[in-house]
């Protein structure tokens, strides 16, 4: 508010006040007084944290010190340094085993009695064992491992505060003493990769801190499960933006015992994130209801009660196709980090799985006087970008298959306005693709790179803008589509998937539509190519 509203309202406050209402604004309101208690000594959080290291530092096993504090001046953000100290406890660690792709962690106890600025991600830097998925003072290689490897959240800090006592006050005559359970996504971490480690930390965790580890399935008095909002306004953008959004209801591709593989519409982010913003914010509750609920929901009503599912891989919010999720019911059988989950991420990986994708991008197909369309199957090996900006020196491979560009009908010019239609924005091509390695925005960045030149249509990172806005605007292209389609998987088999795992997605109505009203020579082309490559029921 103005300053001066706020005097106004003071003096409106002040004049309804009974003297026990003044009297108590004296001593600070229920906000300023929990704050101020918050920083009390006698205030007690407990963290729960999962780190990077084995729980030695220097030779000294740090989990037979039980808990020990930790005094470092930390600065703030303007960079003054302030004292500052954490108690920790070392709960339970695990050393790498390459073998066994075991991972090099732990997990801790954290209680600061100071506030400093991400105090407890500094002070456990500064020993060493950095929170997973701080990307201020962590270890960007090894975040980068979980995220892609170990299915840890994109955006993630692997920091939970578990439990919070507080001493009675004016506004809490009984003070404050309650936890909250580990959520499920660090959970799902302990158990895939941290299995033996979490063996030996739930006891202490339980039995001597005292905390709640997981929900009461029979207690639903507890918590509250908010529901995903739908943004109802429209812009005037396509009608089959809302289609998408609005219908989730979802289609099974495969299932088994361990897993099944669903169809990923367009738009539709996998879970949500920091991208897709905070509970609170607005652009969240204008995001339609994830993948990942979706699901849940779907089975939780098949089955009669909840089933959870983890996430073997992501797809691109605009992009579409098969996405493969695991049961997460059973992670008490997921010994040494070789449960269903972690067993499909690697069978993901493999060099034996295979991953199809259908593209649309512009161009006819051939680049710097080469037809590309006559070169059959060939790889792109290019270095691509991470999600930072930075050129990544690591092995990226991408087969891909130019089947057939087409010049496209003239643009529908506005009477009042003059519109040139570039030479780039004359053609588009259907290209199949499959990626070898998983690095961020492969296909994307490889198809869009200069050796290439053939931007995925719709793709606002690594495309043209004008292109884009032409296809939105004038045919028919969904507002937030990348014309990307995952439209086969086959992974190798494994002990939860004896037969391996083999999932056809057809083409989507969006883009199944945008190449028959455009490119209607490509289509049949690409049908006769589909067919040889097996997968003549794809369109």
């Amino acid at each position: 508010k103005e300053e001066g509203d706020l005097i106004v309202d003071q003096d409106i406050d002040n004049s309804l006040d009974d003297d026990n209402t003044k009297k108590r604004r004296k001593k600070g309101g229920p906000t300023a007084t929990l704050i101020k208690e918050m920083a009390s000594n006698t205030t007690i959080k407990t963290y729960i944290a999962l780190v990077r290291g084995e729980g030695i530092l220097s030779g000294e096993d740090l989990k037979e010190k039980k808990w020990f504090p930790i005094t470092r001046p930390i600065k703030d953000e303007k960079g003054k340094l302030n004292n500052a100290t954490t108690y920790f406890r070392f709960v339970a660690g695990q050393p790498q085993d390459d073998d066994n792709d075991i991972p090099r962690a732990s997990i801790v106890l954290a209680r600061p009695s100071t506030g400093r600025w991400h105090q407890i991600r500094r002070h456990l830097n500064g020993l060493s064992h950095p929170i997973l998925g701080d990307t201020s003072h962590g270890a960007s290689k090894t975040n980068r491992e979980w995220k892609e490897q170990r299915n840890m959240i994109p955006e993630r800090t692997c920091l939970h505060l578990a439990k919070l006592e507080m001493e009675p006050t004016l506004y809490t005559p009984k003070g404050i003493d309650c936890t909250c359970p580990i959520p499920d996504d660090m959970m799902n971490m302990i158990k895939v990769h941290m299995p033996n480690v979490w063996e030996q930390a739930r006891v202490i965790l339980e039995e001597e801190e005292g905390l709640v580890l997981t929900k009461d399935e029979h207690d639903d008095t507890k918590f509250e499960v908010l529901p995903y909002k739908l943004s109802t306004a429209t812009d005037g953008n396509n009608e089959e933006d809302d289609e998408f959004q609005q219908d989730e209801n979802v289609t099974i591709l495969s299932q088994s015992k361990h897993y099944l593989v669903a169809y990923k519409p367009p738009t539709v982010v996998c879970h949500h994130s920091a991208w897709t913003g905070k509970r609170h914010e607005t652009r969240r509750s204008r995001e339609p209801t994830p993948m990942i609920q979706r699901v849940r929901n779907a089975l939780s009503e098949e089955y009669g009660k909840e089933r959870r599912v983890n996430l073997v891989h992501r797809l691109d919010r605009g992009a579409s196709g098969c996405l493969i999720f695991t049961f997460a019911d059973g992670d008490d059988n997921m010994d040494k980090g070789k449960g269903p989950t972690a067993t499909l991420i690697k069978a993901m990986a493999s060099p034996d799985a295979t991953k199809t994708y259908i593209a649309i991008v512009q161009g006819n197909g051939t680049v710097h006087g080469k037809d590309l369309t006559q070169k059959g199957w060939f790889t792109i090996s290019n270095f691509i970008k991470d999600e930072n900006g930075n050129l990544k020196e690591k092995e990226c491979s991408t087969e891909v298959r130019f089947i057939r560009g087409q010049s496209l009908p003239p643009l529908t010019v506005d009477k009042d306005a003059t519109t040139t239609q570039a030479a780039h924005e004359n053609y588009a091509t259907i290209v199949l693709a499959r990626p070898k390695t998983g690095r961020w925005h492969q296909i994307r960045q490889h198809l869009s790179g200069s050796d290439i030149c053939h931007p995925i249509l719709g793709d606002s990172s690594h495309g043209y803008s004008r292109t884009n806005r032409v296809w939105k605007k004038q045919r028919g292209m969904l507002k937030e589509r990348v014309c990307l389609h995952l439209c086969h998987v086959e992974l190798p088999p494994t002990e939860y998937c004896s037969e391996g795992v083999v999932a056809s997605c057809p083409l989507p109505e969006d883009m199944r539509r945008m190449l028959s009203n455009f490119l209607p020579d490509v289509l049949e082309d690409t049908k006769a190519v589909l067919e040889d490559e097996g997968l003549g029921n794809v369109l």
